[in-house]
């Protein structure tokens, strides 16, 4: 995440040379980059889930997280609020912090053994 951030200008020159463009390549690279811990967050809870037999809570809450919430986001931030780069780009942060609150509630109050798929072999 770090060397991303620092290295945001050469990365968004790698695929813009227009530099009025680049410019905003580089601020939405800089504002987005910080907010990933909340993805880095969500997916190894939601992995575990999974991991436990569990796959269509994790599925569910990321559709509704990274896909409805969000576009009902941008909906409303582009046509109520703020028609504008910095407001419409924090949408993907926006439905990580809800997907990570949302999956770690999850994954603090499930009893993760109930949803085994193969029993436990008896030894002794």
């Amino acid at each position: 995440t770090l060397l991303l951030y620092t290295c945001a200008v050469p990365v968004v020159r790698f695929f813009i040379q227009e530099e009025a463009i680049l410019h905003y390549g580089v601020l939405f690279l800089r504002c987005v980059i910080p907010c990933t811990i909340f993805f880095c967050i969500c997916q190894p809870y939601s992995a575990a889930l999974r991991g436990a037999g569990n796959s269509k809570t994790p599925m569910y809450v990321m559709l509704c997280s990274f896909v409805f919430f969000r576009q009902i986001y941008l909906f409303v931030m582009s046509n109520f609020i703020a028609n504008k780069l910095l407001p419409l780009a924090m949408g993907y942060p926006a439905g990580w912090v809800l997907c990570t609150i949302l999956i770690t509630y999850y994954y603090k109050h499930t009893p993760l053994l109930k949803t085994r798929l193969v029993a436990e072999e008896n030894k002794g």
